[in-house]
Order: C-alpha cells, then structure tokens, then sequence
C-alpha cells in the first residue's frame, strides 16, 4: 500500500517538472545587432552666410576700380562703341561685384610687392643714365606705375586719362601686364592672339612712359592661368611697342566726345543719350562691360524710365559709321 502510494505521488510529481523542448524550439543565443547610425540631419539653411557675403561684395564694391568714374586705359580700346560711348558720357553703370576680377585684383597687389622687395637686392639694380647724361645705380622694377596716356576734352570739361602699368622694367625698357584669365581665354589668345583691348592698353601705357621722355621697346602681356595648377599653363605674349593702336584708340575716343557734344548742344542731353542708343554693341562675347554690366538703356534705372528715348535727327545717324569699331592691325 505504501508503495503504491508513494508510485502515484511520484507520477504526480512528475508532470510538474519541466520537459527539455525539442531542439529546433530551444532558444537561440541572443545574437548583437549592429550600431544604427544616427540619422543624418537635414542640411540647414546659412544663417551667417548672407551677412558674411554681404560684408564681401560690399569690399568689392569699393575697391579703386570700381569706383573709377573716369575712363582708362584698360578701357579705350574696346570693340564696343555703344559702352565706350555710355562710359566717356558718364552714364550710370550698375553690375554685380566681381569675384574674378577681385581674384587678379589679389594676384597683382601680391606681384606689386614681391618686385618692390626685390628692388632691395643688388641683383636687380642697374647702372642708368637719365637725360642729363648722370649715370647711378637704380632700382630695376616699378609696379604699379602710374602715367597719363592723353586728355580728353569735351563740352563740360576735360580730364587727363590714367593708368597703372602692372610691372615697367626699366633695365629692358617694357611693360608688363598680368591677366588672370579661365582657360576659354586662353584657348582664345592661342588662336588668336590678345584682343584688341589688351593690345591698345599695352601700346597706351609705352605713350605713356614716352610722355615722361622713357625709352619703350616692348610690350608684354602674360596670360596667368586661373584654374591651373602650374606656371607651366601661362601664356606669355610679347611684341615690340608700337604708338599707331593708342593713338588710334584716343582719336576715337575724342571724336565720339566731340560728336556726343555736338548731338547735346543742338537737341539737348536727352537726344544725346538716344544717339548712344543707336551705336552698335559688341555683345557680351567680346565687351565685358555688355557681359556684366546694366546700362541704361538695356534695363530700368530712375535716372532714364521717366520719358521715352526721343527720336533722333537722321543727320546725326548717318555720323555713327565715323566711329571705327576695330583697329586693323598690321601684325
């Protein structure tokens, strides 16, 4: 009996233990799940931005070329008769501040200051014997040399015309201009050669220098590579000095100023300004100022939306054709 009872108790006893699940439904080890990369958070608008580009273009804005009212050099031999004629009238002029420009701006002030230390070593002075016949050892380099190419004279006023030379070596008797240029400059010098702009101005900075009784042999522009990683990319250009390209280019200048005056003083300022509205452009292919610049009549400015371009005499259309938009070169 008492084994028997302890056999139904052991049964008992028996149901309530654990069974081992069958392997297939055992647990599995728990197994490590990679790190979740934290979502990447959105891009933000720039808060700082605009006020730090505002401080810039604002710098650009005022630097000595853009404040320049009075044309130059740089300026006397463009293609285009419709912004020369915009300039020399003094037409308002609004384009956006230029970051390339500003570029070669930082290229040139840092080449003006390396050739005036160089002037400190001996290797760079030269015996030189001025007009007096005095012979003394000199400083060989003058950057940024500043002379007077001519004068305009028109109906308000007259102003001498001047320009800074980049680099005038004076043991070689030449210029030097640096242009910091993008390879589709380039690309056009080597098929070429330089515009007719850069060649007037080179040939304008050696009257210059003759003004102020200078001996001027040659002309150099060098074509320094914008988006190259060597000086192996430069594209030098020399040619002797020649006066004709200059002299040419201030010719032109002082006929529209006195063409312009002549409009001005029978029909007034108003058919003047229409008279230049009829001058043919270059395009922004070849003039930089119709690249970047708005004038007057090409956009909407308080100074001239307040009546319509007045019609202008037939007389003073037939005169446009006198003003020559290209030089021929001889070379």
């Amino acid at each position: 009996m008492t084994d028997a009872i302890l056999a139904v108790a052991n049964r008992q006893q028996g149901d309530t233990l654990p069974i081992d699940p069958p392997p297939q439904q055992q647990a599995q080890p728990a197994k490590t799940k990679p790190p979740v990369t934290p979502a990447t958070d959105p891009a933000e608008e720039p808060f700082f931005w605009p006020e730090i580009r505002q401080i810039i273009e604002e710098h650009l804005a005022n630097q000595p070329r853009e404040l320049q009212r009075e044309i130059g050099p740089s300026e006397l031999g463009t293609d285009c008769v419709h912004c020369l004629a915009a300039k020399l009238a003094g037409w308002p002029e609004r384009s956006q501040p230029g970051w390339l420009p500003f570029i070669g701006t930082c290229v040139h002030a840092h080449f003006e200051n390396m050739f005036r230390q160089l002037n400190n070593e001996p290797a760079f002075q030269f015996p030189y014997t001025s007009e007096d016949n005095v012979t003394e050892l000199v400083e060989r380099w003058r950057s940024e040399y500043r002379v007077t190419v001519g004068r305009l004279q028109g109906l308000h006023a007259g102003y001498e015309m001047k320009g800074s030379i980049d680099l005038w070596d004076r043991k070689t008797h030449s210029t030097i201009d640096w242009k910091v240029v993008g390879n589709t400059t380039v690309t056009k010098v080597r098929a070429h050669g330089p515009s007719q702009q850069y060649r007037v101005q080179a040939s304008l900075y050696g009257i210059g220098l003759r003004n102020e009784g200078e001996q001027v042999e040659r002309n150099c522009i060098y074509f320094l590579p914008r988006n190259k990683t060597s000086l192996g990319d430069a594209l030098p250009w020399e040619t002797r000095f020649d006066p004709k390209p200059g002299m040419w280019a201030l010719a032109r200048a002082q006929l529209l100023v006195n063409l312009m005056d002549c409009v001005e003083q029978e029909c007034g300022p108003e058919v003047r300004d229409s008279w230049i509205r009829q001058l043919p452009a270059a395009g922004p292919d070849k003039c930089f100022s119709c690249k970047g610049a708005a004038w007057p009549d090409s956009t909407t400015l308080p100074e001239f939306d307040s009546k319509p371009w007045p019609d202008v005499p037939a007389k003073w259309l037939k005169l446009i054709p006198l003003v020559e938009p290209e030089y021929e070169f001889t070379e």
